[in-house]
């Protein structure tokens, strides 16, 4: 079971470890937030609630899922994003990615091409979640940016 308040979020499972309580995180802005339609599965609950007891006692800040395409890899991101009150970025690499992509991001405003932010830049500066999607379809050079960026 997955009990949501405002400040506060409690993960009970049929594990032997209990009950897992975390103070949500304040957020700036909600619409960063996602709100996947979700049903609590037990192995997902399961899941959600080891992931978020490393994330709170700070053994790890950064996950790799793997798994089949179409398994619901992002929906537990999302859920995870929406029982902690995580704002999120969204990057999706591909086999033409660049390092430079990884920094900067075309934009249209007004008819002409602004170079904004992207949103792996943003999740570093606000403090946000970074969803990095099909990582493994990147070119090895983008990979070791992110490993490093990772690693630090």
């Amino acid at each position: 079971d997955i009990l949501i308040s405002n400040d506060e979020v409690v993960i009970s499972d049929n594990g032997s470890d209990g009950k897992f309580t975390m103070k949500r995180k304040k957020s700036n802005r909600p619409e960063l937030i996602p709100a996947p339609f979700f049903v609590d599965i037990p192995s997902h609950v399961t899941i959600i609630k080891q992931l978020l007891k490393e994330w709170t006692d700070g053994s790890e800040r950064s996950f790799l899922l793997l798994g089949n395409q179409g398994v619901g890899k992002n929906k537990i991101v999302d859920r995870i994003c929406q029982i902690a009150n995580f704002e999120r970025e969204y990057i999706q690499l591909h086999r033409d990615s660049t390092i430079g992509q990884l920094t900067l991001s075309p934009s249209l405003e007004d008819g002409r091409i602004v170079w904004k932010d992207s949103p792996l830049v943003r999740a570093v500066m606000e403090g946000r979640s970074l969803v990095i999607d099909e990582a493994d379809k990147a070119p090895l050079d983008v990979v070791c940016v992110l490993k490093s960026l990772v690693e630090d």
